[in-house]
């Protein structure tokens, strides 16, 4: 008796998945196409993933910020958890396709390949920065007016300034060298999570190089915007706290600078540039 053909399985038809992580050469195409990709995105759309991202970014400092403030969690405990919650925010920005501008230092691979202008680089990274520094003022704005911002007895103001004065306490050089070992944190992660197939890979691999960051006392410039702008527009508690620096407009916006500086060196030369000399290049 013959069955019915709908029910009949080709083999050839089925899809095998595999679950393998992608080849590094794999990975260096990825990074140029996807880098190519977000550099050729319209203005509008560069600007809302750009803020998206500083939105995200801003979550994960926030609730590193809680962690460390907490009178119920010890010094201990949150020094060694709270970065991990950090890069939560920067997983959040990585998954959704929000674009942080440290990680669009990737795409100095599409310029080293000829695919893609200086100009073109310069204006997506200027576009993403400033949006996220927007992204990371609307979380500021929104949170200082919640009633949360001064909980636990002023000590997330406390603790985003101590935070805070400690970044700027840097000399410009120091501050840059801080930014090329953040970046190239933040670009090693995400190299390793293009890697991956699923989400849950991607969650595991993005996260101990982005906890590296601020348990390391490594700065990414979007990273840094939360606590700056947060330590700037409070005050303190009625117990005046012993900063290593001052903390003005002026500084942070040095330290913006530098550290973006570090970067783009960090990602754009020493992740993009060199794994494009060692997987593109050499296959032209």
């Amino acid at each position: 008796m013959a069955g019915n053909p709908k029910q009949k399985i080709n083999k050839e038809h089925i899809k095998s998945y595999d679950l393998d992580a992608y080849e590094p050469n794999k990975i260096a195409e990825k990074v140029l196409n996807v880098g190519i990709k977000k550099t050729n995105y319209p203005a509008y759309k560069t600007i809302t993933l750009g803020f998206m991202g500083g939105v995200f970014i801003s979550f994960g400092a926030l609730y590193e910020l809680y962690f460390y403030s907490h009178p119920e969690i010890g010094a201990g405990t949150a020094a060694v958890a709270g970065p991990f919650f950090y890069a939560v925010g920067y997983i959040m920005a990585f998954i959704s396709g929000a674009e942080v501008f440290t990680t669009n230092n990737l795409s100095a691979m599409g310029w080293a390949s000829g695919k893609l202008r200086l100009l073109e680089i310069s204006r997506n990274w200027s576009l993403v920065l400033a949006a996220n520094i927007f992204g990371a003022l609307f979380v500021v704005v929104l949170f200082y007016f919640s009633g949360l911002a001064f909980q636990f007895d002023n000590a997330l103001v406390d603790t985003a300034k101590s935070l805070s004065a400690y970044k700027l306490s840097f000399n410009p050089l120091e501050t840059a060298v801080i930014g090329i070992f953040g970046n190239m944190f933040i670009c090693a992660g995400l190299w390793l999570a293009m890697a991956g197939r699923t989400v849950t890979d991607k969650f595991i691999a993005l996260l101990v190089p982005v906890a590296a960051v601020p348990a390391l006392n490594f700065q990414h410039s979007t990273g840094s915007m939360f606590q700056f702008f947060f330590a700037l527009i409070t005050e303190t508690g009625e117990v005046d706290l012993e900063l290593p620096s001052e903390i003005t407009f002026l500084a942070v916006t040095s330290n913006l600078f530098f550290v973006s500086l570090g970067n783009i060196i960090g990602g754009g030369l020493f992740i993009a540039i060199i794994y494009y000399f060692v997987f593109i290049r050499e296959t032209k």
